[in-house]
């Protein structure tokens, strides 16, 4: 695709490799999140910049994607990497249409609101912000009995970074916090089919039936099996 065909677009550059766990765990979620976006804009494209060590392991990894490419072994690949400073991957860096870089954190934004994201610019991501906040004056400030942590209650509590102990992957803003355990579970996580409305002490607390108690296997987290 030439270049030019990406003017006016938002792009997402995918700095990323089959050979690393972080980025096969991740790109799942990439992928739903472009399909998403995509359904609603066309004026949107992801473009993966490969970090694979040889050509045949490029194509088996993104012949599981749906987006673009730069061909494997292209010498842009490392002229971008210095203009963006890739340390490391996974690496997910937005521009705008206007050709300025938007965010070089765009992987966890996808992590923590998925396509609702877009189009990745301050103004969209203070009206997420914005919108969690009023989700989470619903939620119940306390789950009780929860299946993976039966021992302790878990407390709605603001948290700036923690990786969840159901899904495996990162969060920001909320958690479900055992702060004596240091454990935590996404909301989306913790609130799960199986809570118990009925048996709840009051309006800020969910407690789960014991013969309800959903099995890991058949969790599904943001997509991801728990």
């Amino acid at each position: 695709v030439p270049v030019s065909d990406l003017v006016g677009k938002t792009v997402l550059l995918y700095f990323s490799a089959h050979w690393c766990p972080p980025c096969r765990a991740f790109s799942p979620k990439l992928i739903e999140t472009y399909h998403e976006i995509k359904a609603k804009d066309s004026a949107f494209e992801i473009i993966f910049v490969s970090s694979d060590h040889d050509q045949a392991a490029f194509e088996e990894y993104f012949a599981t994607m749906p987006f673009l490419a730069l061909p494997y072994g292209d010498t842009r690949k490392k002229s971008l990497s210095k203009t963006f400073k890739v340390t490391g991957i996974p690496t997910l860096v937005a521009i705008g249409p206007s050709g300025r870089t938007l965010t070089k954190d765009a992987r966890n934004l996808v992590i923590n609101y998925g396509a609702a994201a877009y189009p990745f610019t301050e103004v969209r991501l203070k009206e997420v912000e914005q919108e969690m906040e009023e989700m989470a004056k619903q939620w119940p400030k306390e789950v009780q009995q929860h299946p993976l942590h039966e021992e302790h209650s878990l407390e709605l509590s603001r948290r700036p970074n923690y990786i969840c102990d159901a899904c495996d992957s990162e969060g920001h803003g909320w958690s479900y916090l055992c702060a004596d355990c240091d454990f935590d579970l996404h909301p989306m996580c913790a609130l799960k089919a199986g809570a118990d409305v009925g048996a709840q002490d009051d309006e800020n607390t969910v407690g789960y039936r014991e013969q309800d108690e959903p099995s890991n296997e058949t969790w599904v987290c943001d997509g991801e099996t728990c």
